[in-house]
């Protein structure tokens, strides 16, 4: 029975053997779109400007540093932390991005201080916005 589903639903089967190469129309669901996303993050250069990267940042084991995140729904009201480590995070401002070709983008500035003894790794940042979090999976990298 459940193969009988399965072939209802009009699903065709593509075999690919070794040294072949095959075709296949292949649809995919949009993606669902949220109001609350942390999309990218950088860290500060030596005249405080941030360019924001979707495949994260890293900071050095006894550094401290100004990095961006940037998203729909970083507002005022977030609170943000470092997921893994204990790695003090304060707030120093909201701000909208500019420049880079994109829409601009709400987005918050936050002063990380890694503890020389931090473990090297990547951790998450977690963004919580009244009863609501989004987190930026692996986008902190202590080296």
């Amino acid at each position: 029975m459940a193969f009988a589903a399965f072939a209802g639903a009009a699903c065709t089967p593509v075999i690919v053997g070794p040294d072949e190469t095959a075709v296949a129309d292949i649809g995919v669901p949009a993606q669902a779109t949220d109001d609350f996303n942390v999309l990218a993050i950088g860290t500060a250069d030596a005249d405080g400007r941030i360019v924001l990267r979707t495949t994260g940042t890293s900071v050095a084991r006894g550094e401290t540093v100004d990095i961006g995140v940037m998203g729909p729904g970083i507002l005022w009201g977030a609170h943000f932390m470092i997921v893994g480590v204990d790695v003090p995070v304060e707030l120093i401002r909201f701000a909208v991005t500019q420049g880079g070709g994109v829409e601009p983008q709400p987005a918050a500035v936050l002063r990380v201080s890694v503890p020389k003894t931090a473990q090297p790794g990547l951790y998450s940042i977690l963004v919580l916005r009244f009863g609501r979090y989004t987190i930026f999976s692996g986008g902190l990298e202590v080296t």
